[in-house]
Parts: structure tokens; C-alpha cells; sequence
């Protein structure tokens, strides 16, 4: 089942999650943009937060949803495996919630965008981190091909295999004449993608569970781990007509890769019969082209959060994150080309969780990860400098919201927070940002919620390199969390000096 199964929910309710492993490795299932509250150990990254289901085994999942709703996703946090489709969308519904259905917009459907390479996750890791590379480089590879609700086209001439063949597309049904909140989730490895529909205005109204007023638009991008909800009207047409909706990559930030398109049957419904003709529509002609820059939606309109939260006028404290490629060693003595925060680049003790650590007194190894820790309750910012002139990169923060105060091109200091006329008036709040190639950002968090908080790269690939950091809230608080039994047994008979496959553990 590709995506994995939905799951609902309202605000307030307790999510109960059991996971059987069946699979010969381990597995954790992280809740992307779910803060987490007082549940740290929940949050499903093993080596950081837990321990992982060991093959066989079994966990369960029992976490409240407080204060949030929205889009968000649940996905594999162990080696790759998320790139190899497990995982699945998670809807947070509120009575309260400022985007209201049969108000703002009549229905809704799920749209989970994805690559997809036809060799395994584990096969693609450790090649990109020997000499030798994948396919004969050690750059992260573009995907075989685009899915759109699981299912896609490739180039079976590529394959070499005589029993390949063209499935029809997959199609999104909607009913005519209605307004359609479209919620849109990136579960990609690697690639920005661009999208758009044919003859359909898209109305942008929300990213990363926050509500926003946003620009109507023809084409809307979106990077790993973001999700973007846009309502279109489905007035262009009759029952049974049929338009494209068009997943391109965004090829200015791939390093190496080619013109690639995903398609999808956007299908007017009613009454009657349905069609099964493919659409005959054509593109809009204001599209990006192929050398177009990669730009995060969130940088090329202003997104203005429905429900207002000004940020507060000064932080308690302040980290810096300076993200760049390079050549690092690992714990066995062996030079990689790697991904770091701060010149380290993540490896992971997966068997002794970091938060386990923090909780019997101790702290981060900064040998092994680079940790941003905020001691007090207040308002902190977390600079990240993206180093890499040439290379975007989608920032995830585990456990909290973030609000975008300010951005810009080079690298930033503390001393240079004095001179940054910063957002404080309603500023955007994200847990997923992408970040153009050589650039920063400050985003302010208000450090309430104890924990150890990954913060990476959300392109796979890139994570396998060891793109991770993670952000540590108020370590004394987290002394006083208790475990479960069952969380404990996780860690049972294992090597806690044993590192994680790839060096580390992926989102």
C-alpha cells in the first residue's frame, strides 16, 4: 500500500500507533510537524530518541495532538527506508481551525509527491559514501521517477527488463463545480518539485499546518518535507472532463539530472458516468523553464499566518548552524565526502539514545553530532548559514514550530544580529524551509518543549552524509522524563557503542 494509510484526527485526541516490524532491519516512525508535546521519546528517530523495533519486534506509538492541525505526514526514520514508501499522511482537524470545510472550501483530497529509484535505499547509501559512488558518482542521484499518490511512469527501456510496462496514470477525483483544498505533501528523497494544473488557478492557503492568506498562482513549488494545501475551483469544465496536473523536478538545484515530468488525471466528478479519457489540455505557458532558480514558496510570496502571532522582541539565546559540504573522517578512520553542521558530520550511536544521555545527566558527544542546547524557557534563535554556494538545501526541525524573522544571502554571526531589522510583526511559521545555495536564515523558537530535537537536511541523500544536528531544550527539564517499559526494551541486549547503518539514521 503506497502511501501507507491515512490517519485523522482532531485536536486534543491521543494518537495510538502499532507498529509491527516484519521487516529484516530496524525501523522508527517519526510524525513530521508534530511538536511532540511532552512526549519527546515519542517522536520516532532511532539513536536520538529512541531505540529502534528491532526486525520482529514491536512498538506502539501514544502521543497527544495538542494545539495543532493542519497537513503533516508519518514516515520511516531509520537508515532510507522512508525512499523506499513507508510512509503515509496525517490531518489534523479543529472545531476551531481557521480553514474550515463547507466555509473556505467545500471537499479535500491528498496529493503525496515523491521519487522513486529502482534500486533499494541501502543499496544507493552505501554506494554514495564508498569511492565508487552510485551509478559511478558520489553526487546524490535524481529518482528514476515521479510518483504522485504512489504511482508514476518510467522509462522502461532504461530498466532492461522485458516485463516492464506503462501503468495509466493516477488520477485525483474532484467534483464539479465545488471549491477543492488540495494538500500537498513532499515525501521526497532529493528533488524541489514544481507543480501546476492545467486551467486551474491554485489559491494558496496553508504550509506545515500553519493557515495563511498566499497568492493565487499557476505553479507552486515544494521541497522534501514541506506540505502546501492550495484550493483551486472546479468551474473550468463539465462532469467527466479531465485536466493535467504536472510534477516537474526543478532541475537548477540538482547537480546532474534531465528533464523530468510527473503526470497526474485531475477528473471532474458527478452524478453520471465517469470517463476514463486522458486529458487533451495544455500547460500554462508561464511555467518555470528548467534553468529557472530553485526558490522556496515561502521566499517568492509573502505567506501571512491566518491566526496572528507576533514574535517576541528579543531571544534569550542564540545558536549558530553553519551547514556545508566537505571531506570528514569517520569512527573507523575512513575519509568521506560528507555533509556537516559546524565541521561534524553526524554519526550515529543508535543503540544509546542521545536523549537517553541528556536524561541520565550527560550530553551530546560533539565528536559524533553538533548540538544547538537552549538551558532556559524563552524565545531562542537558531541561525543556519547554508555554505554551500552552489547547493539548496529543505531544513527540518523536529519538536517545534519555527517563525521566519529574517533572511538573506552569505553567512551570519551573532555580532551580526544587531544590525538584522528582523520580522517580529505575524511572521511565518514553518517546520520546513527550504534554503537557497549560500544563503541564511534566523528563526525564532520558543524553547517550552523539553527534548532532543533532530534538525537536517530533509533530502535523504544528503542526510546519509551526515547532514544532522540536533536541537536540545532545557536539558535539565529532561531528567525528570520517565521511560515505559516497553520504550526500555528497545534498547535491551543491544551494543550501545554500535553505530547506525550509513553512519547514521535517517529521516
Amino acid at each position: 500500500m503506497l502511501p501507507g494509510p491515512v490517519i485523522e484526527a482532531n485536536t486534543g485526541d491521543t494518537i495510538i500507533v502499532h507498529v509491527n516490524n516484519h521487516l529484516p532491519e530496524g525501523q522508527g516512525i517519526h510524525w513530521h510537524g508534530l511538536r511532540q508535546n511532552g512526549t519527546a521519546l515519542m517522536d520516532g528517530v532511532p539513536g536520538i530518541t529512541q531505540c529502534s523495533i528491532p526486525p520482529g519486534g514491536s512498538f506502539t506509538y501514544n502521543f497527544t495532538v495538542s494545539h495543532q492541525s493542519g497537513t503533516f505526514w508519518w514516515h520511516s526514520h531509520y537508515s532510507n527506508s522512508m525512499a523506499d514508501g513507508i510512509w503515509g499522511p496525517l490531518i489534523v482537524h479543529s472545531a476551531n481551525e481557521s480553514l474550515q470545510r463547507g466555509r473556505d472550501y467545500d471537499e479535500d483530497r491528498i496529493v503525496f509527491i515523491t521519487d522513486w529509484m529502482h534500486d533499494n535505499s541501502e543499496v544507493i547509501v552505501a554506494a554514495l559514501i564508498s569511492p565508487e559512488g552510485y551509478r559511478g558518482s558520489t553526487v546524490p542521484p535524481q529518482g528514476d521517477a515521479i510518483l504522485i499518490n504512489g504511482r508514476g511512469q518510467t522509462n522502461c527501456t532504461a530498466t532492461g527488463s522485458s516485463s516492464c510496462f506503462y501503468p495509466p496514470p493516477p488520477e485525483i477525483q474532484v467534483p464539479v463545480d465545488r471549491r477543492v483544498r488540495l494538500r500537498m505533501i513532499s515525501a521526497s528523497s532529493h528533488a524541489m518539485y514544481r507543480v501546476s494544473i492545467d486551467n486551474h488557478s491554485m489559491e494558496i492557503v496553508e504550509t506545515d499546518g500553519t493557515a495563511v492568506y498566499g497568492p493565487t498562482i499557476h505553479e507552486m513549488s515544494i521541497s522534501s518535507g514541506e506540505r502546501y494545501s492550495a484550493i483551486i475551483n472546479t468551474t473550468e469544465g463539465k462532469e467527466g472532463d479531465a485536466f493535467w496536473l504536472r510534477t516537474s523536478v526543478a532541475l537548477a538545484c540538482m547537480s546532474q539530472g534531465s528533464t523530468q515530468v510527473g503526470l497526474a488525471v485531475l477528473r471532474y466528478t458527478g452524478n453520471g458516468n465517469i470517463t476514463t479519457a486522458e486529458p487533451r489540455t495544455e500547460a500554462w505557458t508561464d511555467l518555470a523553464r528548467h534553468d529557472t532558480p530553485c526558490v522556496g514558496l515561502d521566499e517568492m510570496y509573502a505567506l501571512s499566518p491566518r491566526e496572528p502571532l507576533n514574535a517576541s522582541k528579543t531571544a534569550l539565546q542564540s545558536r549558530v548552524l553553519n551547514s556545508k559540504l566537505g571531506t570528514f573522517v569517520d569512527v573507523y578512520g575512513t575519509s568521506f565526502e560528507g555533509y556537516g553542521f559546524n565541521n561534524v558530520t553526524y554519526q550515529n550511536q543508535i543503540n544509546d539514545p542521545l536523549l537517553s544521555i541528556v536524561q541520565r545527566g550527560g550530553s551530546c558527544n560533539h565528536s559524533l553530532i553538533t548540538n544547538a542546547t537552549f538551558p532556559d524557557i524563552g524565545a531562542g534563535n537558531i541561525i543556519i548559514n547554508n555554505l554551500d554556494a552552489q547547493i539548496g538545501h529543505p531544513y527540518h526541525i523536529h519538536g517545534n514550530e519555527f517563525q521566519v524573522i529574517a533572511r538573506g544571502f552569505g553567512a551570519l554571526t551573532l555580532d551580526d544580529l544587531s544590525n538584522i531589522d528582523f520580522i517580529l510583526d505575524n511572521p511565518l511559521r514553518k517546520d520546513t524551509i527550504w534554503m537557497q545555495g549560500g544563503s541564511w536564515l534566523v528563526l525564532r523558537i520558543i524553547t517550552d518543549n523539553p527534548g532532543v530535537w533532530a534538525c537536517h537536511c530533509h533530502i535523504g541523500w544528503h542526510l546519509a552524509k551526515g547532514k544532522m544536528a540536533v536541537v536540545v531544550v532545557q536539558p535539565k527539564a529532561i531528567e525528570d522524563i520517565q521511560w515505559s517499559e516497553s520504550w526500555t526494551n528497545l534498547c535491551a541486549n543491544t551494543d550501545p557503542n554500535a553505530f547506525g547503518p550509513a553512519r547514521r539514521s535517517f529521516p
